[in-house]
């Protein structure tokens, strides 16, 4: 599996702090080790420091922090699923598919609420300049995917306030969706962010606390001896917060969390055409887009005009003309940019049932291995309304403290639906 040093630079991480190389010596001990700093595993050690703060904590980043997903995402908050909701409500039942979109609700509360009071508003890199859209539009594409997607949309609209289907003509009314002809849903809550600094302010907050490593890869973990580029560190426990690339170290992981490649573009938007309101998902998520209050238009997605679909590449450092190609033909098409100004990729982790998976790893790797091994991964492009929870979540189980009851069963390692998966070798 990649990690590429040279990977294509995010509109994001230009010119961020914490991308060099740490000077001070790795610590040779440590009771926690955190594997990845990007928002899951800062978001961990966060709270880890709320729950046990005598505790030592080492975060291990094989690059600079939120240099994986965080730093190459489209910067959307959208709570809700990122599935189909007719296949979420078919797999888990009304209620507890309502269950997961409150999970999400609850995670961008608490997510505003450490904002509130550790980042900045000035611009800077402590300040991820959030802001409240008039929503996320998902954009029905076809005749098909409209009726696939019709059934699962009502019964949860039905359940949460916060979402609404529109039909085709309401659609069509929405200034710049006007041939998007097949309805769709509104989720009225949702906002746009730059995420990398959102890790950075956790880094901010953290750096005086515990150590965080810095361009130090991990090369494997044997027993308690985290092997690194740098050393070896004795740890009490080890999270994996590694989401894409979790399968590089954990090969028993690897048909149930696959990396998956996704390229993202920048640019301008056209003076005196209408700029979109909300945030846009169309064609399954596999295009969307928003603006940005400075004018810049992200829009990322595509992979699915490749056969591939992108899905098991893992190398961040090059990209797909094929995907490119798209990229600026649905710019033109949709909002009139003739160029872009940027493009990017970054790497998801897909999981089997497109939900997180968090917990202690003995179903997976066995009593004897998985006794001290613990994950978070697997958020499925939909990482922003759902990592800092289920960092809290991990904390917690690092900590030996209790989890939250309101915490989804069905993202826990352990959970029924997952059983039978760690005796199946199968491919995704």
């Amino acid at each position: 599996m990649h990690l590429n040093p040279t990977s294509t630079l995010s509109y994001w991480l230009t010119n961020a702090p914490f991308q060099q190389p740490t000077k001070e010596p790795l610590p040779d001990k440590a009771d926690i080790v955190i594997i990845g700093a990007g928002l899951t595993g800062m978001s961990t050690a966060y709270w880890l420091q709320q729950l046990r703060s005598e505790l030592k904590v080492v975060v291990v980043e094989a690059r600079g922090i939120s240099s994986g997903a965080t730093g190459r995402n489209g910067g959307i908050i959208t709570p809700g699923l990122n599935d189909d909701f007719d296949a979420i409500v078919n797999s888990y039942g009304v209620d507890a598919a309502k269950n997961l979109v409150e999970f999400d609700y609850r995670n961008v509360d608490a997510l505003a609420e450490f904002l509130k009071h550790h980042s900045d508003n000035d611009k800077g890199f402590f300040d991820p300049e959030i802001t409240w859209t008039k929503g996320t539009i998902i954009a029905w594409s076809t005749a098909q995917e409209a009726e696939d997607s019709y059934p699962g949309a009502v019964a949860l609209a039905n359940k949460i306030e916060d979402i609404r289907v529109l039909s085709p003509e309401e659609l069509q009314k929405i200034p710049g969706l006007e041939s998007f002809k097949h309805g769709g849903i509104h989720i009225r809550t949702t906002a746009i962010a730059w995420a990398a600094k959102i890790v950075f302010c956790l880094a901010r907050y953290l750096q005086n606390k515990i150590h965080i490593a810095t361009h130090t890869r991990v090369l494997s973990v044997e027993g308690n001896k985290v092997i690194t580029s740098r050393g070896t560190i004795q740890a009490g426990r080890v999270a994996y917060c590694t989401n894409a690339w979790s399968g590089r170290l954990l090969e028993k992981l690897s048909p149930y969390i696959v990396p998956v490649r996704n390229q993202v573009v920048s640019a301008r938007a056209v003076e005196g055409r209408p700029r979109l309101e909300h945030v846009l998902s169309a064609n399954r998520g596999y295009q969307y887009m928003s603006f940005r209050p400075n004018g810049d238009i992200i829009m990322g997605g595509m992979r699915d005009i490749v056969p591939s679909k992108q899905e098991y590449e893992d190398d961040d450092s090059t990209m797909n003309l094929t995907v490119s190609q798209g990229l600026r033909k649905f710019m033109r098409e949709i909002v009139h940019v003739p160029s872009v100004d940027k493009e990017w990729v970054g790497v998801m982790g897909f999981s089997r049932d497109r939900l997180p998976i968090v917990g202690n790893l003995r179903p997976v790797l066995g009593d004897k291995e998985g006794s001290n091994q613990y994950i978070a991964a697997g958020f499925t492009g939909h990482g922003m309304p759902r990592t800092f929870l289920c960092g809290r979540a991990l904390a917690q189980m690092l900590a030996d403290k209790p989890l939250d009851d309101w915490f989804p069963p069905e993202f826990l390692v352990e959970h029924e639906s997952r059983k039978s998966w760690w005796s199946d070798k199968s491919k995704l």
